[in-house]
């Protein structure tokens, strides 16, 4: 039963997504053929207007990425409440969106590639796995922050999501002034040879961008779990 619950969790997600990557899909590909054509009426210049198609695909790849990383934010809290009514737990529940995700993931990737071909030769194996990842973490941080953001009211969303941007900015500001007030010491220790070496030895390290990634990854994940388990159904 718990199976068939979380392949009915893993059907709904791709129902979604479909439908809204489908809509998308003919959004931009009606816009964009609009927009050659118009081009080709006032400049009467085919080599143009088949330039202007070429983009089609690089342009539906960038907007198939975004649809699923929005996805993942906008979902949770609807999935959840679909999922109370249909007497789906919510760890069935989170099984089968971490699941949906990594395989909506992966097939959005493989054809992005594909679209990619368009205009770009061929990556590497290693630099396929690198963009794999990079598209993947995206997409759990999406759902931690889409699941966080699920636990709140209205008010606190309004509140939270303008709130942290400022506070993001503020953060930034002070670190560059303590940075530029800091200015000479940090002269210091970029001319430290000692410092140097040892930061090229780190930096160089080949493990080191992965260990990180994994630890980003678990802490992204374990809040996605975190967050699905405090979900509650609201009112407003």
């Amino acid at each position: 039963m718990s199976k068939q619950k979380m392949t009915l969790v893993m059907t709904n997600v791709f129902h979604r997504l479909g439908q809204a990557i489908l809509i998308t899909v003919g959004w931009i590909v009606g816009f964009e053929v609009v927009v050659s054509l118009m081009g080709l009426i006032f400049n009467r210049n085919p080599e143009s207007f088949l330039v202007t198609l070429q983009a089609i695909p690089s342009t539906l790849a960038a907007f198939i990425n975004l649809v699923l990383l929005a996805y993942f934010i906008v979902t949770p809290y609807v999935d959840f409440k679909w999922a109370i009514q249909n007497g789906i737990s919510r760890k069935t529940m989170w099984r089968g969106r971490a699941l949906a995700l990594f395989l909506a993931t992966l097939v959005i990737f493989v054809l992005d590639e594909l679209l990619s071909m368009a205009n770009q030769p061929a990556m590497s194996p290693r630099t396929l796995l690198v963009n794999f990842l990079i598209l993947l973490t995206g997409v759990v941080t999406c759902q931690a922050v889409g699941n966080g953001f699920s636990l709140l009211n209205r008010t606190w969303k309004w509140i939270v999501g303008i709130g942290l941007p400022v506070m993001f900015i503020i953060f930034c500001v002070i670190m560059v002034r303590l940075i530029l007030a800091m200015g000479s010491q940090i002269t210091a220790l970029v001319e430290n040879k000692q410092f140097v070496a040892a930061m090229t030895v780190v930096f160089n390290n080949p493990v080191l961008p992965y260990v990180l990634w994994l630890i980003y990854f678990a802490i992204m994940l374990g809040l996605t779990k975190l967050f699905n388990d405090r979900m509650q159904l609201r009112r407003d």
